[in-house]
């Protein structure tokens, strides 16, 4: 059995500063996980991600939506990805055109391959210089695919949790 989720973390700042004069403009980072209409949750649980049944070489895949919900401008990564449990897996995560470019039996269909390697550990993209810009009120589809060893431990569960981090651009 798998589990696949994601989690967003929110920060809020403050700094006051004197200036001579000028205009000062403000706005909002708001990283959004899931579907246009999901309740901000801090552990979003990505639907058809999760599989009670893997076969040795078996595979669970679903799409991602990653939503620019404020009023600047941010770059976003997939800080860290997390395996609790003893059933390992390889992730491969790319982006797509729309979910239904991601469906949940076969290839994704028109995918750029951000990643493909050990779940455990991984980060998307590699390097955080080489992080995903996202305009306000744009959104990328991510599908991410978590696929077993050719000899999986029988009758293990693991659960997968992703963690992104999102940066004022």
């Amino acid at each position: 059995m798998s589990f696949g989720s994601a989690q967003v973390t929110g920060a809020l700042w403050r700094d006051e500063e004197v200036l001579g004069g000028g205009t000062i403009t403000s706005g909002t980072l708001d990283i959004k996980l899931g579907p246009e209409s999901s309740a901000e949750v801090p552990n979003f649980v990505i639907p058809g991600l999760g599989n009670t049944g893997l076969v040795p070489n078996g595979f669970a895949q679903a799409p991602l939506l990653i939503r620019n919900n404020g009023s600047t401008p941010f770059v976003f990564r997939l800080q860290s990805t997390t395996v609790n449990g003893s059933l390992p897996f390889t992730l491969t995560a790319s982006t797509v055109v729309s979910a239904a470019a991601c469906p949940a039996a076969g290839a994704p269909i028109g995918a750029t391959v951000l990643f493909n390697g050990n779940a455990a550990g991984a980060q998307v993209p590699t390097t955080p210089a080489a992080a995903r810009p996202l305009a306000p009120g744009s959104n990328e589809v991510w599908c991410f695919r978590l696929t077993t060893s050719d000899q999986p431990p029988q009758t293990s569960t693991s659960t997968v949790t992703f963690s992104f981090r999102a940066d004022q651009a």
